[in-house]
């Protein structure tokens, strides 16, 4: 209906009213003057006006949030595929700031004498991760079993319009590597601006060089070497787009001014844990096309480039370049991804990070309230010693009830080199986690 349509719509209904009320008390009205007409026309265009002025806002602020949507399911296809879930499923502490609070559960309808609650309208909404760790070491020479509180992370997410900020901040009792600053610390925070091809985000975040995570709670060898969920500050810019017919791309472009100081690397596997070392002009960039088969399978396959330089105050600098390819398919409640990764590092090699080829590949499967997988990552280092290792990774996650998981994972981590071989980890991992 358009607006001279709504407009004629209103006169007639309103002078129908009119009659209608004098009818209704035996009675015929006199003939309204001209001038009255004229009057209630115009009052009606303004109204009419200002509906039209409202309906523009609200269709603007949907085309926002469903932006804001669209880049949400991108980032987190690969560790947790949205069509697994509606809610959040655990992974690793380290992650959780790649799971918006956006993802829990929530009521689309309510009642017509039913109020919103008070943070439904908040434009500020506040959640947090709760994990209670077991470890339990099997055959390893010198390893402790241990049960603590692994991470409290608390979660803020604000949108108003197009806008956006992110926050998580993370504690421990302990801290978690010993470089650490504290037992707290920013995993990430950012300002964020949803447009039509994606979200901008300026401040401290995640790079993004091939896979963003592979669901594991332990971790994997990229992990462990700072390659993956590794926050630096700087700017950004990603998101998704159809491209023709059932064919769509994943893109992202960053440039980082330095690092975070902090990230998951192991003390000695990445150049944060060294004092008065940091990354410098790191920029990363990713495309990747997406085949859509139906709305139950879909093929993903991701081509990356990162290049950036690692100062230290005493010597050596270096600049390291790496390159990673990425393929996900995803068949109905069945996954399965994996990547091939290869680092260059220039110039003088003393301390990490060094030449090396990561290889990661992984399966999962939901069915109900079960979710099993299986992980497999390995980094060839390409020095002097030919150093090996690998982690086999079997685990389950168990939903049990609405925000409560329990997940069991069994690792093996090993080292292979000419010269020995040697057991890293082998380790039962009990985790209670309760995400709100």
């Amino acid at each position: 209906m358009n607006s001279r349509m709504r407009r004629s719509f209103f006169v007639s209904l309103a002078l129908l009213l009119q009659g209608a009320g004098w009818t209704a008390f035996g009675s015929v009205p006199a003939r309204t003057p001209p001038h009255n007409e004229e009057a209630q026309i115009e009052a009606l265009k303004r109204r009419v006006a200002k509906q039209e002025e409202r309906i523009r806002k609200l269709e603007a602020e949907v085309r926002a949030l469903m932006a804001a949507q669209r880049l949400s399911a991108v980032s987190d296809e690969t560790a947790t595929p949205r069509s697994l879930s509606t809610t959040p499923q655990p992974s690793s502490p380290t992650e959780q700031a790649a799971i918006p609070s956006s993802r829990r559960r929530v009521r689309l309808h309510r009642g017509p004498n039913e109020s919103r609650p008070l943070a439904a309208t908040l434009p500020v909404k506040f959640g947090g991760d709760v994990y209670l760790y077991q470890y339990v070491p099997t055959g390893v020479p010198g390893a402790q079993p241990r049960f603590e509180l692994y991470a409290f992370s608390a979660l803020v997410n604000g949108h108003h319009g197009p806008w956006g900020f992110h926050a998580d901040y993370r504690l421990r009792t302990t801290k978690l590597r010993s470089y650490y600053p504290g037992n707290t610390w920013l995993q990430e925070g950012y300002v964020s601006y949803a447009t039509r091809l994606g979200q901008i985000r300026v401040g401290d975040f995640y790079r993004r060089v091939g896979l963003n995570w592979d669901g594991s709670f332990f971790g994997n060898i990229e992990y462990f070497d700072g390659l993956m969920l590794d926050p630096e500050f700087g700017v950004g810019f990603e998101g998704s787009h159809p491209l023709r017919g059932r064919l769509g791309a994943e893109y992202s472009l960053q440039y980082f001014s330095t690092d975070s100081g902090v990230n998951g690397s192991l003390p000695g596997r990445d150049f944060v844990s060294e004092p008065g070392a940091h990354a410098k002009n790191d920029v990363t960039m990713r495309f990747a096309p997406v085949w859509n088969f139906g709305r139950r399978a879909s093929f993903t396959l991701g081509g990356s480039f990162a290049r950036g330089a690692i100062d230290r105050a005493g010597g050596p600098n270096n600049q390291r370049t790496q390159e990673a390819l990425d393929a996900t398919l995803r068949v109905g409640p069945w996954l399965a991804y994996g990547e091939v990764l290869r680092q260059t590092v220039s110039g003088v090699i003393l301390l990490p990070p060094q030449d090396a080829t990561y290889t990661l590949a992984g399966t999962r499967w939901r069915r109900g309230r079960f979710q099993p997988r299986f992980n497999f990552s390995q980094g060839d280092y390409h020095g002097l010693d030919g150093r090996r290792e690998f982690i086999l990774q079997p685990g389950i996650t168990v939903e049990l009830a609405d925000g409560f998981s329990f997940i069991y994972e069994y690792d093996f981590w090993r080292s292979v080199s000419p010269s020995e071989r040697r057991t890293l980890d082998r380790s039962l991992n009990f985790v209670l986690h309760y995400h709100f």
